[in-house]
């Protein structure tokens, strides 16, 4: 048997000598393992695949077109990089201040971001169809316990981040407070008590030290005191028959059902010490508390939207892609280098087990004859003499 030649190129599954298969388009020499049936182009191009990808995700990100950058050329240069899946460890260190939302895209998906609240880095990401509380809690699952989670408040979030981060305190985003009362009074509220309240629920924005938050709270019990009959006054469906309400089968309702929302939601924030975490001193001793999740806001859901908008008319697992990119590199150390090896890792492995798939099928077809299935002598074999004319 010939020897292969020690200039031969080695599989990297397998380890043995490779033969010659013919040229790439390139011209380059390609290989072939016979063993693993593993074939690839000669020549050490992962310094050039690693260029290949910084160029790639510069693009994503920046503003550029693909003609600005090489039109085709650059499209059948980079076409592999969608191939690459942007994954991050899970983060081993505990931080002071997490923040936790989801951004809604195309095609009905929703990425999840947790981000610390300090230095703004992404430390996962997750896609679901909804923020569910099962979605949250894989979300936070295997994370160590931050000190502080700022969320918009979200119930599957809050709920998942109880179950999963029992000691956790829980920061309510105060920019959300004021969009849900202003949903709720509008910007210009009818009644006297509607406008007192939406003018208390612009402070606590504004809210810097505990005595200020005692103030407000004092000035919201205050504000009960005064309207309490008219936050507890109920309609009955007899009072009004033609209500959708009494329509659907309600016997009785709040009559200020929206004001009444707005003045719990700031009662029981409070109470639960949701609204003024920020300013708790022990949790203070291990750094600033935001009261907002503004940087995760425009630090992350807005480059990704604006990724979608720079790139549009990519299809669903491009779009995909790009939002993961974007989040792997405000990941805490982004290294494309090691992301590519890693993805050249798998694939060499799932290379690996295919062969071994087929290599088993080749020497298992089927056809092996088992017991009781050989040949029959009497299917072979006439059982009568055949007829001898030759008397």
């Amino acid at each position: 048997m010939r020897t292969r030649s020690g200039r031969a190129r080695k599989c990297p599954l397998c380890g043995g000598p490779m033969q010659k298969y013919g040229r790439a388009a390139s011209g380059r020499q390609r290989w072939r393992c016979r063993a693993c049936k593993l074939s690839m182009v000669a020549g050490n191009g992962g310094a050039r695949r690693v260029r290949e990808l910084e160029s790639f995700v510069s693009w994503l990100r920046g503003g550029r077109t693909q003609e600005e950058c090489g039109g085709r050329g650059f499209r059948k240069r980079v076409a592999w990089c969608w191939q690459v899946e942007p994954l991050m460890e899970l983060p081993a260190t505990r931080r002071h201040v997490l923040m936790a939302d989801g951004t809604y895209i195309s095609h009905g998906h929703c990425l999840l971001v947790l981000m610390d609240g300090v230095t703004g880095e992404v430390v996962r990401f997750r896609w679901c169809a909804h923020e569910t509380i099962a979605a949250c809690r894989a979300l936070f699952h295997g994370v160590p316990a931050p000190d502080v989670l700022a969320g918009d408040g979200m119930r599957g979030m809050e709920t998942a981040a109880r179950a999963e981060w029992p000691d956790t305190r829980l920061q309510r985003c105060l920019a959300h407070v004021q969009r849900d009362t202003r949903r709720d009074l509008t910007m210009h509220p009818g009644s006297q008590a509607g406008r007192e309240l939406r003018k208390l629920s612009l402070k606590p924005a504004r809210v810097r030290t505990a005595e200020q938050a005692a103030q407000w709270a004092e000035a919201l019990n205050a504000w009960h005191e005064r309207w309490r009959g008219l936050v507890s006054e109920r309609t009955t469906a007899k009072q009004d028959p033609g209500n959708p309400k009494a329509l659907a089968g309600r016997k009785w309702w709040w009559t200020h059902e929206r004001l009444r929302r707005s003045y719990k939601r700031f009662e029981k924030l409070f109470r639960d010490g949701r609204l003024f975490a920020y300013l708790d001193p022990r949790l203070l001793e291990g750094g600033p508390v935001p009261d907002t999740t503004n940087r995760l806001e425009g630090g992350v859901n807005s480059p990704i939207k604006r990724i979608l908008v720079n790139h549009r008319g990519m299809g669903e697992a491009r779009m995909m892609r790009a939002c993961e990119y974007e989040c792997f590199m405000r990941s805490p150390g982004p290294d494309l280098k090691a992301l590519l090896e890693a993805h050249e890792t798998r694939e060499r492995t799932r290379a690996s087990a295919k062969a071994q798939q087929e290599r088993e099928s080749e020497q298992h077809t089927g056809d092996e004859p088992t017991a009781g299935s050989g040949v029959d002598w009497n299917e072979l074999h006439a059982s009568t003499p055949y007829p001898n004319n030759t008397d």
